[in-house]
């Protein structure tokens, strides 16, 4: 199973990213919407000065914000790189600081749920990646993935179980059979019964 950030969320930043440029386009040079700065005859009071320095302060934030919105946006959707793969040999992540295969042998338990952002207070769902090395565990952010959280989270269950099943198969080893065979003897006694029986009888004749 292959776990996707959603196109649809994609491009909603996307056009979020450009009302961030248009809106600091509109503060640093056209002013169409937003106050200019306060002149007289076409020269900047000190109260106009001021402005324009925060014109510029923000503007230029929204400019760069809208970039990174934008260009993320755009190359997510043209990529179409896989947030989270479950994989026959481990778990590859591809989110945030968290990149690369996590073989089975090193995952306890994987779970899904929800917590608060810490900078919004929204509730986010993540994927809960439980490492058997450390102790540690990897939260993985799924609020804009295409799949539910849920089933990557069940997917990635089963195939850790599989794992587990297979290392539980290769690492068992059959008792060991030992065929015990027996042979009836005579006894001792009989058999000097039967030699003495027979001299008695020659010995008559």
């Amino acid at each position: 199973m292959r776990a996707y950030r959603s196109p649809l969320k994609l491009f909603v930043f996307g056009i979020i990213g450009i009302v961030l440029i248009a809106a600091a386009a509109d503060i640093l040079f056209g002013h169409w919407l937003s106050t200019a700065p306060d002149t007289i005859d076409t020269a900047l009071t000190t109260r106009g000065r001021a402005q324009q320095r925060g014109d510029v302060l923000w503007g230029g934030v929204m400019l760069v914000a809208g970039i990174l919105i934008f260009g993320g946006s755009v190359v997510e959707l043209f990529r179409r790189k896989a947030t989270v793969v479950v994989e026959s040999d481990g778990l590859v992540i591809d989110s945030g600081s968290t990149e690369g295969l996590i073989p089975w042998g090193n995952i306890e338990s994987i779970s899904s749920t929800v917590i608060s952002d810490p900078y919004d207070g929204s509730m986010r769902e993540q994927l809960v990646v439980e490492s058997t090395n450390d102790g540690g565990t990897i939260y993985v952010d799924a609020h804009d993935w295409s799949n539910r959280v849920t089933e990557v989270a069940l997917a990635a269950q089963g195939a850790h179980d599989h794992y587990q099943r297979m290392e539980v198969v290769r690492s068992y080893e059959p008792p060991s059979i030992v065929w015990e065979t027996t042979v009836d003897q005579p006894d001792a006694a009989e058999s000097e019964g039967d030699t003495s029986g027979g001299e008695s009888e020659e010995s008559d004749e």
